[in-house]
């Protein structure tokens, strides 16, 4: 049997871009990436990582699964008024797959987004748009509805409508992870959850799972000209992922590739990992909590590094960008700090390149 020319077939599509941040703001990158489903820590000449950074991430992190939730539920008044308006909700359909079933979320900025099949579409009655990833084939639509309308409010023909149309036309209920970042201390952020069980919805509580690893005496790059920035991301993903950085060989059959900066010093290190589900509050907290220890932190580490992955299958990726799942459902960032206050940000987004047409 002849081997088959893998090394010939294109690579498929995906966007990447690398900017650097010099300001002390927030960047736009975590605050507009709404579904956050796991944030990794690298930090280099490090056997572990501060406890309270580590309590940090895991301080409330604690989020709701509720199951068998009808999408009518979601647009309840009393439910908006509470939760929707006040504070940060956040809510993802968990056990669909983007590509073939129907998905739904609610976004901080109080958007229902619905992304139905073609079938499921035409019988719910509301108006939305094709995808824009299925433009030709009109196999998937998308809905949108602004729960923060004003207009939107029992009584109003608008509300009315899409409340029938939901009720009775789209009959499917949803597994769903939910999030609410309360507007004031004094209020609890389970009261999402108490709402949900008062209603009659089995609600259960989530907590991150967190695991670490080592990688002893390898080859550290540093964040400089020598080094392409790149490479210098290509290098993190390796590590988090497990891969081995160490080998030196260009020869060596079973591993190829070589740390891009060879003559970089040798050191341990220490890599760290939270999956579950983050608000877009809880990474900017994150963000801060780094950033801070970065600059105040020896010359031996100059840099650490933040990556966060996204979902897979959720409706949207940045925003309200449309999000699919084609050869993968990749939709992550990576931050890089430095010591100086600089940071290195990699925006990954392969899921929203258009399918190429095949003739």
């Amino acid at each position: 049997m002849l081997c088959p020319k893998v090394w010939d077939l294109k690579a498929p599509q995906h966007h990447n871009e690398i900017a650097h941040w010099r300001q002390q703001e927030v960047p736009l990158t975590i605050s507009n990436h709404y579904y956050n489903h796991s944030v990794s820590v690298v930090a280099p000449h490090k056997t572990e990582l501060p406890v309270d950074i580590v309590d940090n991430i895991l301080e409330d992190s604690e989020y709701y699964k509720v199951e068998a939730l009808p999408v009518w539920r979601i647009i309840d008044k009393e439910f908006i008024e509470a939760f929707v308006k006040k504070g940060e909700l956040t809510l993802l359909s968990i056990n669909t797959r983007i590509d073939l079933e129907n998905c739904i979320c609610v976004t901080p900025k109080g958007q229902l987004v619905l992304s139905l099949r073609a079938e499921d579409y035409q019988k719910l009655g509301i108006e939305g748009k094709g995808s824009y990833f299925d433009r030709v084939k009109n196999s998937r639509y998308v809905v949108q509805v602004d729960l923060k309308k004003e207009a939107f409010t029992p009584g109003k023909r608008n509300y009315e409508r899409v409340r029938k149309c939901l009720e009775e036309n789209l009959e499917q209920v949803f597994d769903v992870i939910v999030i609410w970042e309360a507007p004031e201390t004094n209020l609890c952020p389970s009261s999402v959850a108490a709402w949900f069980h008062q209603k009659g919805y089995k609600v259960s509580l989530c907590r991150q799972r967190y695991s670490k690893r080592l990688v002893c005496d390898c080859r550290i790059p540093s964040v400089s000209p020598d080094c392409n920035d790149e490479k210098f991301i290509e290098w993190l993903g390796i590590i988090s992922i497990g891969g081995d950085v160490k080998n030196e060989d260009p020869e060596n059959y079973m591993n190829s590739y070589i740390s891009p900066c060879p003559n970089a010093s040798r050191g341990d290190v220490f890599f760290a990992e939270w999956r579950g589900f983050f608000s877009r509050k809880r990474l900017e907290g994150i963000y801060k909590k780094l950033q801070d220890y970065v600059e105040h932190s020896s010359a031996s580490s100059s840099w650490l590094s933040l990556h966060v992955q996204g979902f897979a299958d959720s409706p949207v990726s940045w925003g309200l960008k449309e999000h699919s799942f084609y050869t993968d459902g990749d939709n992550s960032y990576t931050i890089v700090f430095h010591s100086n206050g600089e940071k290195l940000i990699s925006k990954s987004l392969s899921s929203n390149n258009k399918p190429r047409k095949i003739q």
